[in-house]
């Protein structure tokens, strides 16, 4: 009945007609086969014990982090030059799930510093594809000064199939029996030492043959005075500073509380954690601007309004700092005994 009505219909109508069924048709296949392509992680869940040591170890992160900025403010008031920054070139990597027919897709996004890279022709090309990318929301110095409408740039396999040093970051998120914050993103010792060559995902039905790479852009500018956001700065943006920091209410959680047991496939997905990381850490594209998700990637994220520490609100994940007393405080208590 519903084809001999579409019959009826003038071809432009039709067309839009056979879309929309088709569109329906992946949704329904999404909502049945749910437990089929939620795309769990590889890790098991973190244990109590786990989340407190790397809570600890996040902890005397962010210490030092302060203690460089403490070192910045000093060389400015001495007049002693200040240490030169790296930055850090931001990629989307696209997997399609097993037993979804290429059509459902899994992403990641993963943050290289510059020094990362040894192949020369590899940062050129690099380089010479910056110029043709939408520049960040948040460049207000001009890093990347483009007047360009393209929001990423493909990059050929046999390019970044050469990329094998470890140092980039890889920011994933998938399904997992936890119920703490940001225990559905794995940060680990492979997951922070990772290769743009590999095609390891952090969930286990993604297609590792098939991956597709993008260039988004780049964080900061290289040995110049414009630091970046690193992936590291990046997954503590996302995740407050540490994991389970989102249950202790001192910020807004950055759209979602990223638990494991908060996987939707349709509203709290994979996607939707690259697009928060693009679009709320990084000041880059968001669902509007994926390579050819479809269905996959159905929510545009909102981000929220933080403040900075001269009191005015951005729309943005900060990378939270964590004060001394905090510090003091909670140490004894987060043993991994």
């Amino acid at each position: 009945m519903i084809m001999s009505l579409l019959s009826r219909l003038p071809i432009p109508q039709r067309i839009a007609g056979f879309a929309l069924i088709g569109t329906g048709f992946v949704l329904i296949l999404l909502g049945l086969a749910r437990n089929d392509l939620r795309g769990d992680i590889l890790e098991s869940p973190p244990s109590p014990a786990s989340v407190s040591l790397l809570h600890s170890q996040l902890l005397f992160d962010s210490e030092q982090q302060q203690h460089h900025e403490q070192n910045v403010a000093v060389a400015a008031s001495t007049g002693l030059p200040e240490k030169k920054t790296d930055s850090y070139y931001v990629f989307l990597q696209k997997f399609p799930l097993e037993s979804s027919f290429k059509k459902i897709f899994h992403t990641e996004v993963i943050v290289c510093p510059r020094g990362t890279f040894k192949d020369a022709a590899f940062l050129n090309m690099l380089d010479g594809k910056l110029n043709t990318l939408v520049p960040s929301r948040f460049d207000e110095t001009g890093v990347q000064a483009s007047d360009a409408k393209t929001p990423f740039a493909s990059i050929d396999k046999d390019q970044w199939s050469k990329q094998s040093e470890p140092g980039c970051v890889q920011l994933g998120y998938g399904g997992a029996n936890c119920g703490v914050g940001c225990c559905g993103s794995p940060h680990k010792h492979q997951n922070t030492n990772y290769a743009l060559n590999s095609r390891e995902a952090v969930i286990s039905n993604a297609m590792g043959d098939y991956k597709e790479l993008y260039f988004y852009g780049v964080s900061g500018s290289a040995g110049g005075d414009v630091g970046g956001i690193s992936g590291e700065n990046a997954y503590k943006s996302v995740c407050h500073g540490f994991m389970n920091a989102v249950e202790m209410g001192t910020l807004p959680k950055c759209v979602s509380n990223w638990a494991g047991r908060d996987y939707n496939p349709l509203t709290n997905n994979c996607n939707t954690f690259t697009s928060t990381v693009l679009k709320c850490v990084y000041g880059l594209s968001d669902a509007n601007a994926k390579p050819h998700l479809g269905v996959s990637d159905l929510r545009n994220v909102k981000c929220p309004s933080e403040k900075k520490l001269d009191g005015t609100e951005f729309d943005q994940c900060l990378i939270p700092t964590i004060d001394a007393s905090f510090e003091v405080s909670d140490k004894d208590a987060l043993s991994s005994e």
